[in-house]
């Protein structure tokens, strides 16, 4: 059972914040939100559009550190806080980022103040840590993610009228003789101040689903679907992403409070292994828990598609093999599928093409029977039986898949441990042969980081094209008015970005004909065991994480040039937590080793 006395402290907390937003809210901030850990399904580490940040903005004073937090989790075997998720306007407009830590915690914080709303820790049983299976939560929890972007808004883009053009990976272009309009800046760095903290809840099914409801209403299809502007998900189901979220129940769909919509909730799995759905305003359970994985295995960030969630265990910890795993979250007995490599172990995240194909990475081992080792896998994603695969005896892989599109065809693209990276078709991973890739670029010296790559895209952005005006007594959109047309967009050269031991190295994807080239380009040095980095807005944010015992950095470099833009020096006062790197709502955030996490931005009215 919850703790009463916290429970009414977390209640009163909440309210406060409630208040704070009610005061200070800004509504329709035009921001971003980011889902789960690589931000996308195809986990890309890129926020296509960004209001603030640019090249331009970066380039003039005013990013810097806006409020830094300390947490109370406590480091398991090297292992601390976990990749965020964020969530714009929980309640009242409330922008929170959702963290998980080591010891089995869970934090919901004000992105704006730093104010800990709620904060929750399962009561399961810790094994003493390890190097290699530290126990206590691995990886990072995770909203439902659509397959596929949503549009960019003019007011993502940052136009705000006279039909003029933006390029993403340049500022908005100004009136003829002003130059490039900058946003209003000020403030002080670390003004945040750290709240009093929320509920502290135990496992349990507090505001579980209870007696079995009525049947919940039908999801839209087709063109019911397509008006609400979500397209359907094939990722193990067809659940458009605004109307509900998977396994509701019939009172929570009618009940008007947002608890059974994607938006409010989250995806976390305790060290024992069970899934909990939890609400974002409370943090408290909202579906009965559900065993997922083996107690105290040691598992890969969880990602939610359509109505299935996805995690992968190596290691062999708490005897989890190595395994790709899915439980389906529309069932109410929640089935839990897996797919087990039967040779290496599982490398870095699974990534997902548009289909809703499920993408993994197997390191080396030694395969039994048609186990796969070297090699990378394509699995259904309702049962992960295999679909193709692509596998090389020297290819060990140090990167999970990150997806990309081509002109019409999805790439695959991954790094192997003598420094190449590899681009394979998703549609045809190897070829007939399993063993012939698109392309491999030549060696990076000093090799890449086992982390994951990034990948980008140079964007013009233009106004959308004035819509009629409606016909005569057609009536008027519904509360809150139709959805912003997404603008016309421009594509231009594509970037792969990818961490090395001591900095980051870059390539130009281009080809003619279907063929595709890796052409080595800029590269930035002096950083110390650097994690992916993060393209907003065409400026790459790469941090330093100082591991073991250095204080972290955060650098931002013009993304189609190297040049540096912005450095945050001294700011952090620890190393960065692996992994623990995001970015949303024109902020980014890193979480230290020391259980602080530090947010940089811009200074609005909130901060």
């Amino acid at each position: 059972m919850p703790k009463l006395n916290r429970a009414v402290t977390g209640a009163t907390a909440f309210g406060f914040a409630v208040l704070i937003a009610t005061t200070h809210a800004q509504v329709g901030r035009g921001t971003t939100e980011w889902l789960t850990a690589g931000g996308d399904a195809q986990r890309t580490f890129w926020v296509r559009a960004d209001p603030k940040i640019s090249v331009a903005s970066m380039s003039k004073p005013g990013f810097e550190l806006q409020w830094s937090a300390k947490l109370d989790n406590r480091t398991r075997g090297g292992n601390a806080l976990q990749p965020g998720v964020t969530a714009n306007g929980v309640t009242l407009f409330v922008p929170m980022s959702v963290v998980a830590g080591s010891a089995n915690t869970v934090y919901a914080l004000d992105n704006d103040t730093g104010y800990i709303v709620w904060q929750r820790t399962f009561d399961a049983a810790l094994p003493a840590p390890t190097a290699q299976c530290p126990g206590g939560i691995t990886a990072g929890p995770t909203r439902i993610v659509p397959l596929t972007p949503p549009p960019i808004t003019p007011a993502l883009a940052g136009i705000t009228g006279g039909g003029r053009a933006a390029q993403g990976y340049r500022s908005v272009i100004g009136e003829p003789g002003e130059g490039a309009p900058v946003e209003t800046r000020g403030g002080g760095a670390g003004r945040g101040a750290r709240g009093a903290q929320g509920a502290q809840g135990a496992r349990g099914a507090e505001g579980a689903r209870g007696a079995q409801a009525p049947a919940a209403p039908q999801r839209p299809q087709g063109a019911e679907a397509g008006a609400r502007g979500a397209a359907p998900q094939r990722g193990g189901g067809a659940a458009p992403a605004d109307f509900g979220i998977p396994g509701a129940t019939a009172e929570q769909l009618g009940s008007g409070r947002g608890l059974a919509r994607p938006s409010g909730v989250v995806y976390v799995l305790a060290s024992d292994g069970v899934l909990h759905v939890m609400g974002l305003p409370s943090g408290k359970d909202i579906q009965k828990p559900a065993e997922f994985i083996p107690a105290n295995a040691k598992w890969t960030d969880t990602i939610a598609v359509g109505t299935m969630l996805y995690a992968t265990s190596s290691g062999n910890c708490g005897g989890a093999p190595n395994a790709v795993w899915a439980i389906d979250l529309d069932s109410e007995g929640k089935p839990v599928t897996s797919w087990k490599s039967n040779g290496g172990p599982l490398v870095g995240r699974i990534a997902f093409g548009a289909d809703g194909t499920l993408f993994a990475a197997v390191g080396a081992g030694t395969a039994t029977a048609d186990g796969k080792s070297n090699a990378i896998v394509a699995l259904d994603p309702k049962t992960l039986q295999l679909k193709d695969w692509f596998t090389q005896p020297a290819a060990t892989f140090v990167t999970g898949p990150t997806v990309f599109k081509d002109g019409d065809r999805e790439i695959v693209a991954a790094a192997t441990k003598d420094g190449r990276i590899l681009l394979l078709n998703g549609a045809s991973l190897g070829g007939t042969d399993h063993g012939t890739p698109l392309q491999a670029s030549a060696p990076v010296a000093g090799g890449i980081a086992a982390d994951a790559l990034s990948t980008w895209q140079e964007l013009t952005f233009a106004p959308p094209a004035p819509s009629a005006p409606p016909a005569a007594g057609v009536p008027p959109p519904p509360f809150g008015g139709a959805a912003p047309a997404a603008v016309e967009i421009t594509t231009g050269t594509r970037w792969i970005v990818a961490p090395t031991a001591s900095g980051i190295a870059t390539f130009k994807v281009t080809g003619t004909s279907g063929t595709l080239s890796l052409q080595p380009a800029w590269t930035a040095a002096g950083l110390t065991a650097p994690s992916t980095p993060i393209v907003v807005n065409g400026v790459v944010f790469a941090l330093s994480t100082g591991r073991p015992s250095s204080p972290a950095a955060l650098k931002a470099y013009d993304g189609t040039t190297g040049k540096l833009l912005w450095d945050s020096k001294g700011a952090m006062k620890a190393p960065a937590a692996s992994g623990s790197f995001w970015s949303a709502m024109s902020q980014i955030y890193v979480g230290a080793a020391d259980g602080t996490l530090y947010t940089f931005g811009f200074t609005d009215e909130r901060r």
